[in-house]
């Protein structure tokens, strides 16, 4: 046996991994202390330990205390909390090892793994990075040898917490989801992957934690594309599918919500999310919200009629437009190699308001009225989109002027959208043909 001391963590080494596994068992036997198999590895110069927990257990050990409001980092058990808080000065931050809980990103998190959880769908929690910087509350049993990497029991006494470096929300989430009692037993038998490091300098901490977070967002574009678990996502890739004005006139992996002049795409997903986000709710809500006020009118699931039928209707809207509006048409007969007319169809007109985000946005929202007062009722949708048709779409077009046009460019704002919106529907009759539908339901 062979005894040594990394920072603040007993390590022992035997001959051979039985040795050190049974010498580790006892050891946990003896003290009752948590346990976690894994393996011991080096990575920048110092070792660390990568190990699988579950949730319940990492729930237990990790060091989360963030949950209550503070307006600076005042003192538990006389040590400094280990959470920033808002309104925190750098002097109360630098004694910190993490940055204000976000709780809407936990509430997010919570929602993810009940939702699939009741659902039964596949999902996939991210690994967590723990720290221990406590003396004397873990040993560590690994064997002899050179590797640098080598299989290792890790024993954490029962009273040890360690402080996390990267997943502060997925630990609340997790914590959150665990205490519904409608998937607590499917979820206690799921785990997360962990790496520890035993880290006494606060300043690696500091920066451990900034080089976590240096992981590059996946544009809303992308995420559209790959979570099809979302209702507006999954409606916004059906589109892509199913109708040919957007066979190649989409670009799925910009940011934002506007293309460059001189892009040879018309819209990214995150435009067409907009145009399913108007025309089932005519609201541009965050996606938590829409998707919950979504499956409410339509239906969780797919194989709901309401589902289905909304879904029919935005592609029969869509490839109406298509037919009736002459931009749409002309877009649509591009060919993969006539891409690069795009930029000038763009600025036909001196712009073309459908090229953009607030356009479709309007689109989305004519969509949904259609759909109310029209096809709900049997109606065929393509005498609306003929009135459609008919509308001048530049920007310099009479409709626009009032609400949507400032100073010669498009005004963003869903005000913008909504008045413009009203201003459409009086002109083409449809708010007419609105009206007379409420007022024969209220007889």
């Amino acid at each position: 046996m062979t005894n040594s001391l990394l920072s603040n963590v007993n390590v022992e080494t035997r001959d051979s991994f039985p040795e050190a596994v049974n010498a580790a068992m006892q050891y946990a036997f003896g003290n009752q202390a948590h346990h976690f198999e894994g393996t011991l590895f080096s990575q920048g110069g110092r070792l660390m330990f990568s190990t699988a927990m579950p949730f319940e257990r990492f729930v237990q050990v990790a060091e989360a205390d963030n949950v209550v409001v503070r307006k600076r980092a005042e003192k538990r058990d006389g040590e400094k909390v280990v959470i920033a808080t808002e309104g925190d000065t750098p002097e109360d931050v630098a004694s910190t090892t993490n940055r204000p809980i976000d709780k809407g990103h936990v509430k997010t998190i919570t929602k993810y793994l009940t939702h699939a959880s009741k659902l039964g769908q596949k999902y996939i929690m991210p690994p967590a990075t723990l720290n221990l910087r406590e003396d004397g509350v873990a040993t560590i049993f690994t064997v002899k040898g050179d590797s640098t990497i080598k299989p290792a029991v890790v024993c954490l006494a029962q009273h040890a917490r360690l402080e996390i470096t990267d997943a502060q929300h997925r630990h609340e989430g997790i914590d959150g989801a665990l205490r519904d009692p409608a998937v607590r037993n499917r979820l206690l038998r799921d785990g997360i992957a962990v790496m520890m490091t035993f880290e006494n300098d606060i300043n690696q901490v500091h920066q451990d934690f900034a080089d976590a977070s240096r992981t590059k967002a996946i544009p809303n574009s992308l995420v559209a594309v790959y979570d099809g678990r979302l209702p507006v996502n999954a409606l916004a890739l059906h589109l892509t599918r199913s109708c040919q004005l957007f066979r190649y006139t989409i670009d799925a992996t910009a940011k934002g919500s506007s293309l460059s002049a001189g892009s040879v795409k018309v819209w990214n997903t995150s435009v067409l999310r907009q145009l399913v986000k108007y025309a089932g709710l005519n609201s541009r809500e965050a996606d938590d919200t829409w998707n919950d006020k979504f499956e409410t009118v339509y239906g969780a699931d797919r194989s709901d009629p309401r589902f289905a039928r909304f879904q029919d209707y935005i592609v029969e809207f869509v490839d109406a437009c298509t037919q009736d509006i002459p931009l749409f048409a002309k877009l649509a007969r591009l060919a993969a190699d006539d891409m690069s007319q795009v930029p000038k169809i763009r600025a036909s007109g001196g712009g073309q308001i459908l090229m953009t985000a607030p356009g479709m946005n309007i689109l989305g929202a004519l969509a949904h009225t259609i759909y109310l007062a029209v096809h709900k009722h049997g109606d065929d949708i393509q005498a609306w989109t003929k009135k459609l048709g008919n509308i001048d779409w530049s920007y310099g077009g009479e409709l626009w002027q009032p609400y949507l046009m400032t100073d010669g460019k498009v005004s963003t704002s869903a005000k913008a959208v909504k008045d413009t919106v009203d201003h459409v529907e009086k002109k083409i009759g449809l708010a007419a043909l609105v009206k007379s539908r409420e007022d024969g339901m209220a007889a």
